[in-house]
């Protein structure tokens, strides 16, 4: 790899964001960030890891700026991961070739010219399929959890950002997984990755 590139997946609840990311960073040899961020953040902070789990992708009573730094008191543990966790992403993306799954990257590292923002989505009845057999659940249970985190994305991104989650703004590619498949997006994926790298 000649060149650093940030890839950041936003993804619809059960359109298999994270799998595509996976397969993704394993073709182009780069570390894919996910959950795991969570336990950088609670070893920086030295919260408890339960306790962020918890506060993940949920809104909080105040809106804060992203670009202060680990210190800062704030009120809720909300506010203070999401500060926390731009922090990191920050740090990675300077440092390293790296994926990152969700947690408003695209948003944290909107003025990085080195990172190519991509959005995975698909219809709702391929995402709610997916969850069924994911999670062994029936349908109803599948396309309430569906609608649930889409609703809690939404609502976090917006408060954190202003902007709108599954919207063209501010994105650089959109993928149908419905339409590609996980192989599929992971190809084109690829091939732009690879392209900008060289």
């Amino acid at each position: 790899m000649s060149k650093r590139i940030i890839i950041t997946i936003g993804r619809e609840f059960g359109s298999e964001g994270h799998e595509i990311g996976r397969e993704l960073a394993d073709r182009l040899g780069i570390s894919l960030y996910d959950k795991d961020l969570l336990a950088i953040a609670a070893k920086k902070s030295g919260l408890p890891l339960e306790n962020l789990a918890e506060a993940e992708e949920k809104v909080a009573s105040t809106f804060l700026m992203p670009y202060i730094g680990y210190g800062f008191d704030v009120g809720n543990t909300n506010d203070k991961l999401f500060l926390i966790e731009s922090q990191i992403i920050r740090d990675i993306a300077s440092a390293e070739s790296c994926i990152i799954i969700g947690r408003l990257a695209d948003y944290v590292l909107r003025d990085d010219p080195d990172c190519l923002k991509v959005f995975i989505y698909a219809p709702l009845e391929n995402r709610i399929e997916i969850v069924m057999k994911k999670h062994n659940i029936s349908r109803d249970a599948a396309a309430k959890l569906v609608r649930k985190m889409d609703q809690a994305r939404t609502s976090y991104y917006s408060y954190y950002t202003n902007h709108k989650w599954n919207q063209k703004e501010g994105k650089d590619i959109m993928l149908n997984r419905g339409k590609f498949g996980v192989t599929g997006c992971v190809d084109i994926l690829e091939a732009v990755a690879r392209a900008r790298m060289e």
